[in-house]
């Protein structure tokens, strides 16, 4: 009987307006340079599908974690991660680990939302109204109706 691997793996994502935006910010402050909003969009669907048929490929087990979960409840989340890896999700350690992080900002995509409903809509409304297909087929369970 051959042996199952140890492996496991976890994805996070990432809301896909709130994740062009933070990306399309790291390239700009980072890199100094910028990449089109579209570009970036058939980025986030190119990965996530691709993550979604590793998923079906593997023989390990498969763990999705939305960031924004993290976000709003770390303990609870970091707990589920740590069940997972089949490690202490003891309260205490928990909040040890958690203790030794940075701060955690509760609503990380704010910033992102405002400058999409202010600004951002009018610009690439069309373009997610292009994809909201292929988004919503990804089944990730976010709202591209944020304003």
């Amino acid at each position: 009987k051959p042996k199952r691997s140890a492996t496991k793996f976890i994805y996070v994502t990432r809301h896909p307006i709130a994740n062009i935006y933070g990306t399309d910010t790291f390239v700009r402050d980072a890199m100094g340079g910028n990449i089109d909003f579209e570009i970036l969009l058939k980025n986030y669907i190119a990965l996530h599908k691709y993550m979604k048929m590793d998923e079906k490929a593997l023989k390990s087990p498969v763990m999705w974690v939305h960031l924004e979960d993290f976000t709003s409840d770390p303990n609870k989340v970091l707990a589920q991660v740590f069940r997972f890896l089949n490690v202490s999700a003891d309260e205490v350690v928990v909040q040890q680990v958690l203790d030794n992080m940075p701060d955690i900002t509760a609503t990380p995509n704010a910033k992102y939302f405002k400058i999409w409903c202010e600004e951002g809509i009018a610009k690439n409304g069309p373009l997610m109204q292009r994809y909201a297909e292929e988004l919503n087929a990804l089944d990730l369970g976010y709202d591209l109706d944020i304003c």
